[in-house]
């Protein structure tokens, strides 16, 4: 019919991307030796898995260095940043500004901690599970550290983000039933 809008098509990577982007995660580093060589990748697309085993997943692009290195070694580790480390997310994911960001690893279990997170994992891998353009890492974890209690830094809609504090809540309780001053309208006709 005439005036009516276009039915949409099939979604696209752009719109599946922005509506995904609505979804606020947190930001890790993964790490994984290769020989003597350490290697890197930032990444969002993490989370538990179970507690019984202990067990976490990756997604981590088929095209990735990390990936060769976690299928050789059998291990990698998941580092959750801080707010103020953005400049290492940037920098493990190749973007320009963080290429200078200063960062050290400390040896640990079977692979690299990065110093200064917040929290970390070690992980050797469980599965390997190809997915799309991804592969998913199901990695049993061996070892935990917990870092400093401070705020993450968080991804959100394209852009890295720091958590506000919320505001401050009112001294009373507000009544969503008083009196005010404008009305509220409501249909009272039945349906049904």
């Amino acid at each position: 019919m005439a005036g009516e809008p276009a039915a949409p098509g099939p979604p696209d990577a752009q719109a599946f991307r922005r509506v995904m982007g609505r979804f606020a995660t947190g930001v890790t580093v993964v790490t994984a030796w290769f020989g003597r060589e350490v290697r890197g990748m930032t990444a969002n697309a993490f989370c538990s898995v179970s507690l019984e085993p202990l067990l976490l997943l990756v997604s981590v692009h088929e095209d990735a260095r990390l990936l060769e290195a976690v299928r050789a070694s059998g291990a990698f580790a998941v580092n959750i940043l801080g707010a103020d480390q953005e400049p290492l997310a940037r920098r493990f994911a190749g973007a320009e500004g963080g290429r200078f960001a200063e960062f050290r690893f400390e040896p640990w279990e079977g692979a690299p901690r990065l110093a200064g997170c917040l929290g970390a994992a070690a992980c050797t891998v469980e599965t390997l599970v190809p997915a799309g353009d991804h592969v998913l890492v199901l990695g049993r974890v061996r070892a935990l550290h917990e870092g400093a209690l401070a705020p993450p830094l968080v991804f959100w809609a394209g852009g890295y983000r720091r958590l506000a504090e919320p505001h401050a809540v009112p001294a009373e309780p507000i009544d969503p039933f008083a009196r005010r001053a404008e009305p509220i309208y409501y249909d009272e006709r039945e349906t049904g």
